[in-house]
């Protein structure tokens, strides 16, 4: 791979448009194939699109199979600058060195061009900055949520307004983990779908498990059926 540096600026926001194609950060080129097992296409890492677009002559392979040049949207161009001010907020961390990942990327959007083989730090950027804000809300609801569940194991609940705090795709399952409050509880669930965060009615569910949650150990009633409206 040759040693050519691109705008810093450029490389974030292409970051940001592979990000809106795909869905979501994807490392490697990966193959899709229909319901009968047959090869649809191949979907390109985000890097490798990024790279594609800034220089053609990366892709070795079979021309026909190289990735489209990425178009810029002004919601890509949104998402950078929001991304560029949040990782500016941490760099107090980073100096402090508690974080080999931040530092590497203050030490990127410092700067004012990026190397190719730096693109795989820039591509990520916009799926790690979902999931910390993510994280960052779910941290906070876990100490506002009242202690308690939310009904009994078994049991069905019916018409509840909920607010979305964190939607993020499974690593294990085909569906996205739901995190949500209702009644000032803290609920959670797998969805099919995608939620936009915000308000939303449980129409309905059943509840499947009552525990704490993994990471903030807060208590989290489990529900499955979940028929959800926004």
């Amino acid at each position: 791979m040759s040693k050519k540096e691109f705008p810093t600026q450029q490389v974030l926001e292409l970051a940001c448009a592979a990000q809106r194609l795909n869905g979501a950060y994807i490392k490697e080129d990966a193959p899709v194939y229909s319901e009968d097992g047959a090869f649809m296409y191949l979907k390109h890492a985000n890097k490798m699109q990024m790279l594609c677009t800034l220089d053609y002559t990366v892709w070795t392979a079979d021309p026909k199979e190289a990735p489209m040049p990425l178009k810029v949207m002004p919601e890509d161009v949104a998402l950078a600058e929001e991304i560029k001010k949040y990782y500016k907020r941490l760099l107090f961390a980073a100096i402090e060195g508690e974080n080999d990942f931040q530092t590497s990327i203050n030490s990127i959007l410092s700067g004012e061009e990026v190397k190719q083989n730096q693109f795989g730090y820039v591509a990520c950027l916009p799926s790690v900055y979902v999931r910390d804000l993510a994280q960052n809300k779910v941290k906070k609801a876990a100490r506002q949520v009242d202690e308690g569940y939310l009904a009994e194991i078994g049991s069905t609940v019916k018409d509840l307004d909920a607010e979305i705090i964190s939607s993020v795709k499974s690593k294990n399952f085909e569906g996205f983990n739901i995190d949500a409050i209702i009644n000032n509880k803290m609920v959670s669930w797998m969805n099919k779908t995608d939620l936009n965060l915000g308000p939303a009615v449980v129409i309905k569910a059943k509840v499947k498990d009552c525990n704490k949650h993994w990471k903030h150990q807060n208590d989290v009633t489990r529900l499955h059926y979940v028929k959800a409206a926004q």
